[in-house]
């Protein structure tokens, strides 16, 4: 135990030396750092030896110190509140937004508090900052003020200018109106101001006004009653009294308007009769053509049915002197030359078979004929006392008088199709009317404008037949009028083109729809002009409107009105059907007949009232049989 007390002993004095050694080390920094805190705060004015006052002294600021924190807080607080009252909405919001974080600090110190030195400095910065912002904005609007001191003084320079132009005008008008004055003999006092001398014009001048407003009131009146006597004659109307001097003009007046009625009667005369004449001319041709190709059936044939004969000739020829059978070649002739070869019990039965066919149409021609006489006396295809024209017991006859019986039953069937025609144009009067009405006011309009007179269409009244069907024709002697003035037609023509293209197809689709045939249009060119365009539809509805009236003019003499004849023949369409029938048998046992010609039929309908397929079939078999009578019937014992 003894040595280890020893050691223990021995370590505590180490330890107590070791903590004697510390206190004097602690207690020689003590004094140091007393006597250096001492020394400082002696610097600044400090008279004591505690150290504690002297650290006191150190920490407390300076007056230095505390006058600079107060100019800078003034000097802050300054800064904010020199911003106009019209800057505070903006540009003083935008910098106080932006040092929001330091007001809130500057906004803290107590009443006469003081800011320490940290919050000086970045007072200080801050408004470094902030003034330089504020320097250059407002050394902006210093500059942009010059400019505009600048442009304003240049402008005042030339309103100066003009302020004095201005005032030697105003010395000019004085002049001019003191000169007026002195014409008008009115006296100028001296000293007068320029807005009286005005004044006293502009008096003069409005009695001049009126006086002169007041004579042209006379003339426009004057002028305006001979107007509406001008009108009054054209129209027909009691003339207005008038003053003495203007009657002879208006008895002048009188006789031109009755010269122009005189003429536009003699000029609508003459459209109608050269529309007239021109479909005739059209008809006649249509017959003429017709009568050429019937004659033309009368010769022997063409150039090559001849030379075949010819060579068919020299070989019968050449067999019957080599002892050849030449009756086949001669059968062969036969056949070019329109030659029906039958013996006399075929030919006895096909005269019998046409026989009953043709009674059976005698019986339907007179009870036709009954309604209408449109043919002669079907009696002659049933004779009794006296002899006749054809021989009723030979084929040869029973061909002739089928042939003129289906001729009859064609000019039935021709009145009836035109009365079908007349009750179509019936029901489309109304709307054609309201059409040419309407393109009549149109054209009439577009003349009035082109400065001509009103029209000859315009005088035709519309409510009668005959008026629907004059008007079309003299309607186009109006457009080509119109066309005449080539150089102001061109607005006129391109707006009445499409309503002219719109009213002639109705035109057209109506007469084709009476008259039951194609009636063929012209087709206009490529890049037609408007004026080519209503020059074509003008000469194409003066085309239309001829036929027509060359077609319908009995029907318009009668308003449209069928006859009780030509309605009872549309009604007893029965007998029509019935006659064609018969004829059509009778063309049946003709065509089975050797060499015949050709048959190419329309067939007939069953008890539909199709006049249209009627006629066509009508008109084939009739020229079928104008061509089987010209074949010669041979027969042989």
């Amino acid at each position: 135990m003894g040595p280890i007390k020893s050691t223990i002993l021995r370590l505590e004095r180490e330890i107590q030396q070791e903590h004697a050694r510390a206190l004097a080390a602690m207690h020689q920094a003590y004094d140091q750092l007393s006597s250096t805190l001492i020394e400082a705060a002696r610097g600044r004015g400090y008279l004591a030896a505690d150290p504690l006052g002297a650290l006191g002294h150190l920490l407390a600021p300076t007056p230095l110190a505390n006058q600079v924190g107060e100019e800078a807080l003034m000097l802050w607080r300054t800064f904010f509140a020199c911003f106009r009252p019209d800057e505070a909405a903006f540009e003083a919001a935008q910098f106080q937004e932006r040092a929001s974080q330091l007001n809130a600090r500057v906004d803290a110190l107590q009443p006469g508090e003081r800011p320490d030195l940290s919050l000086t400095v970045e007072i200080m910065q801050t408004l470094s900052g902030l003034w330089e912002e504020r320097h250059q904005a407002i050394s902006g609007r210093l500059d942009t003020l010059i400019n505009e001191l600048s442009s304003n003084q240049a402008k005042l320079g030339s309103v100066q200018l003009e302020t004095a132009h201005q005032s030697d005008e105003l010395q000019r008008v004085s002049l001019v109106v003191t000169g007026a004055l002195n014409e008008m003999r009115e006296v100028v006092p001296a000293g007068e101001p320029l807005g009286q001398q005005v004044g006293r014009a502009f008096s003069r001048y409005r009695q001049d006004l009126a006086a002169s407003r007041r004579h042209a009131q006379g003339m426009v009146s004057a002028t305006r009653r001979l107007l509406d006597a001008m009108g009054a004659i054209a129209s027909r109307r009691e003339v207005p009294a008038l003053p003495p001097e203007a009657e002879s003009v208006i008895a002048e007046v009188r006789k031109l308007d009755q010269s122009r009625r005189e003429l536009e009667g003699s000029v609508r005369d003459l459209r109608g009769q050269i529309a007239k004449l021109e479909a005739e001319r059209h008809e006649l041709m249509e017959e003429v053509a017709a009568r050429d190709r019937r004659l033309s059936r009368y010769e022997e044939g063409d150039a090559g049915d001849i030379d075949e004969r010819l060579k068919i000739y020299r070989e019968a020829f050449g067999l019957l002197e080599t002892g050849g059978d030449h009756r086949a070649k001669l059968d062969q002739v036969r056949k070019l030359e329109r030659v029906i070869s039958l013996n006399d019990e075929a030919e006895g039965h096909a005269a019998r078979v046409a026989d009953r066919h043709l009674a059976e149409m005698a019986k339907c021609l007179t009870d036709l004929r009954a309604i209408v006489v449109l043919a002669e006396d079907p009696r002659r295809y049933r004779p009794r006392l006296f002899g006749n024209r054809y021989e009723f017991k030979t084929l040869r006859g029973q061909i002739a008088a089928t042939r003129d019986a289906s001729r009859d039953v064609v000019e039935y069937l021709d009145r009836a199709r035109w009365a079908l025609g007349v009750t179509v144009l019936a029901k489309a009067i109304p709307k054609l009317r309201a059409v040419f009405r309407e393109m009549v006011s149109l054209v009439a309009e577009w003349r009035q404008q082109l400065g001509d007179p009103p029209p000859v269409s315009i005088t035709i009244s519309l409510d009668g037949g005959s008026g629907i069907l004059a008007l079309p024709a003299i309607l186009a002697s109006d457009l080509e009028t119109v066309l005449k003035k080539k150089s102001r037609a061109g607005q006129a023509a391109t707006s009445l083109a499409p309503i002219l293209d719109d009213c002639v197809a109705l035109y057209h689709k109506t007469l084709e729809q009476a008259r039951g045939d194609t009636v063929p249009r012209t087709e206009a060119p490529k890049r037609e002009g408007a004026l080519q365009s209503i020059a074509r539809l003008a000469a194409e509805l003066s085309s239309l409107a001829a036929m027509c009236e060359t077609t319908f003019n009995e029907a318009a003499a009668n308003e449209f009105k069928l006859s009780e004849s030509d309605s009872a023949l549309l009604a007893d369409d029965h007998l029509l059907r019935l006659a064609l029938q018969n004829l059509d048998g009778a063309c049946e046992e003709f065509a089975a007949l050797p060499n015949a010609p050709a048959v190419k039929f329309t067939a007939l309908t069953g008890r539909n009232k199709d006049f249209d397929k009627f006629l066509i079939g009508g008109r084939q078999r009739v020229e079928w049989l104008e061509e089987l009578g010209l074949y010669r019937v041979l027969v042989s014992g």
